[in-house]
């Protein structure tokens, strides 16, 4: 059967990678919720490749690429193919470059074709409706040396554009790819159509991992040459994201400013003017920024003498000593400060990336099992799978924003790194991740969370919950949302395990807390737990938490989610709230709790009051006590004590019914 391989090399941001940046860097997300692909046997070299590019070669404003034009090409060489196979390298324009070029024409595309192809078409497509090419020709080219491709394509407007070349093969050949260095968070897609697999090779963070060097990137080398009025400037720099920072009070707060260069020129000096209040600061970056390429800026301020949350505007002042006046170039971020007196323990909420079809993923398993019994009271765990029969879709973009290739996992969205030895910041040596948990948990932070009355209904399949969050500071606005996930205990499934196979005839070599998978088979049954089997609001449901933030003040809400289908054993259940920060996607503090289960919640007995729901009108009677309802926001709508009866006049939607006295408390769902 043929062979399509689709290699893509996607500019997925326009900074360097996601570590240690602003939360509102723009990002290219990618659609395909799809494995990462062993890489076993690729090489990196430019010995048998004989381009090179002039060291003082300048980049040309009418070519819209995402490549240093100094940089050399190196020769990547993949898996052999065959008479028959059909390769296709393409490389993403995301739309931040795409919109400098808009009325421009693509005359030419320069790139590299591969020797050994018979066939080679060009075409350039919208990156997000490949199906229809917006451009497509056979082009007659040499190869094994940079040529210019003919194109006649108007750009109308910013959006991801992706240009490719497909070629054919009728004998036996090497497959490589010309790559060059550069600036942009990478990776590699690949489709075998007589498989049907699909799939991303995170290839930028393969190489960071294997030679340590997260700052590692690679380009496929495409460059389209334009003709029109557009074009990149010779001199743009963007503000792309200020930090939200916490502090305790009084002390200096460490914050960052990320900035790109979209100009063809270096930027050799920039300024910065920050300001906190009535508080001003002149920061000052003398490190050049090459063309595309993103710097973190770091600097500190004092942090304000009282417990509050406070905005943090940085402006771009001046550029390669040249004042400027620009309010786009402007971005705002956030400082809080708190009393080191009222800081409030953070539970750690570490998010596993794992699949059974990765064979090294049960190293990220055992280090759950191993942190729960160290933690277990502060330690909560979510295995969140991408692409085997525990995968749920709703985790896809959270997978591509978050992962670093599986195994992978974050805590509380600050450190990153592999689930077992933690992060290069933090971690390191066997069962590192404890030490980025030991690292989070002492952070600032200023609300508590709880949970309580949670009831699992197991013949509706819903569960009725209550929360309760009290802020430490005071804050004009509500910068914080709610996240709900459920994880589910007790799972079976088949897992892929490399260990056996990579140290059987060395187990010494792997941690001792790790040694029993090297006698284990290439595929084992395994029981899984902590499994995500449902998320609402993985980055924050709005108007959770209400505004204005008083110090010292709790605010209760009342929620109700129904069990998804995908759940198998309700009783395994694990309800998750992440309390997130808006601004920074953090998880500032989470709280987990077992839903108790009851045989009906809106059963009606003797003890429990009569509610009928019709007409707008919600009645309560047989009833004394204390009565609260929430809408679908956790927001309550009434409060009041009942003396037998009452009625409630709401508008449409869901409700969730709370009352309490001295027979205890009961919640059921109505919907008017």
């Amino acid at each position: 059967m043929k062979h399509l391989y689709l290699t893509v090399l996607l500019s997925l941001c326009s900074c360097l990678t996601s570590w240690g940046q602003p939360s509102n860097t723009p990002c290219l997300q990618t659609a395909t919720g799809a494995k990462v692909i062993a890489t076993a046997g690729c090489q990196l070299s430019s010995a048998c490749y004989p381009f090179r590019a002039n060291e003082n070669a300048e980049q040309d404003p009418k070519t819209l690429t995402n490549l240093p034009a100094d940089a050399e090409v190196f020769h990547q060489n993949l898996n052999p193919v065959f008479p028959g196979d059909c390769v296709t390298h393409a490389s993403i324009m995301s739309a931040d470059l795409v919109e400098y070029f808009i009325g421009n024409t693509i005359t030419k595309v320069q790139t590299i074709v591969p020797k050994g192809s018979k066939k080679v078409k060009l075409w350039i497509a919208d990156a997000d409706h490949i199906g229809t090419p917006l451009y497509s020709k056979y082009v007659t080219c040499e190869r094994d040396k940079v040529v210019e491709l003919p194109c006649d394509l108007k750009i109308e407007k910013a959006f991801n554009l992706l240009v490719a070349i497909t070629m054919e093969y009728e004998e036996k050949s090497n497959c490589w790819a010309p790559i060059v260095p550069c600036n942009r968070y990478s990776a590699w897609f690949l489709e075998d159509t007589s498989t049907g697999i699909i799939g991303f090779l995170d290839y930028t963070t393969m190489r960071a991992q294997l030679y340590g060097d997260e700052n590692l990137c690679y380009g496929y080398f495409f460059n389209c040459i334009t003709e029109g009025e557009g074009g990149f400037r010779d001199y743009e720099i963007k503000v792309e994201g200020v930090s939200h920072t916490r502090a305790f009070i009084g002390e200096a707060s460490d914050f960052s400013i990320g900035v790109t260069n979209y100009g063809t020129k270096k930027i050799a000096t920039a300024k910065f003017l920050a300001k906190m209040g009535d508080a001003e600061q002149v920061i000052e970056h003398e490190q050049a920024i090459k063309f595309l390429y993103y710097a973190n800026i770091k600097s500190q301020l004092s942090t304000p003498t009282t417990p509050v949350r406070v905005p943090l505007s940085v402006e771009l002042i001046e550029v390669g000593g040249e004042s400027i006046s620009d309010s786009n170039c402007s971005e705002d971020g956030s400082i809080t400060a708190v009393d080191p007196k009222l800081s409030v323990r953070r539970n750690t909420v570490m998010e596993e990336f794992t699949g059974t079809w990765c064979g090294w993923c049960p190293r990220g398993a055992r280090a759950i099992e191993l942190l729960t019994e160290k933690y277990p009271d502060t330690f909560i765990p979510i295995a969140i799978h991408g692409n085997d029969e525990f995968s749920v879709s709703e985790f896809d973009t959270h997978i591509a924003r978050y992962s670093k290739g599986f195994p992978s996992s974050t805590v509380n969205r600050l450190t990153f790194g592999d689930p077992y030895t933690g992060s290069t910041e933090h971690g390191g040596g066997n069962l590192g991740i404890a030490k980025d948990l030991a690292y989070v948990s002492k952070l600032p932070c200023e609300a508590s969370l709880t949970l309580k009355d949670a009831t699992l209904d197991a013949d509706a399949r819903e569960i009725t919950f209550t929360t309760d969050v009290c802020f430490s500071i005071d804050s004009k606005t509500a910068p914080y949302a709610y996240g709900f996930v459920l994880t589910e205990d007790g799972l079976s499934g088949v897992q892929s395990n490399y260990y056996c196979i990579n140290y059987q005839d060395n187990p010494e070599a792997v941690p001792a807390d790790l040694r029993d998978f090297v006698s284990k088979t290439s595929k084992f049954k395994m029981d899984m737990n902590h499994v995500a089997r449902y998320c609402n609001g993985i980055d924050g449901l709005s108007d959770c938490i209400d505004a204005p933030i008083v110090k010292g003040e709790t605010q209760t809400k009342t929620f109700s989610i129904d069990i998804p289908s995908n759940v198998t054993k309700p009783e395994n259940l694990t309800l998750v709230v992440l309390l997130l920060d808006s601004d920074s996607g953090e998880i500032l503090n989470a709280a987990r709790i077992v839903p108790s289960i009851t045989d009906g919640i809106a059963a009606t007995t003797a003890d429990r009051p009569q509610v009928s729901a019709a007409d707008g009108l919600v009645a309560i009677s047989r009833f004394n006590g204390h009565v609260s309802i929430y809408n679908a926001a956790g927001q309550k709508v009434a409060d009041t004590m009942v003396n037998n009866s009452a009625v409630f006049n709401l508008e449409k939607g869901c409700y969730v019914i709370r009352t309490s006295n001295t027979e205890g408390v009961d919640t059921l769902k109505v919907t008017l």
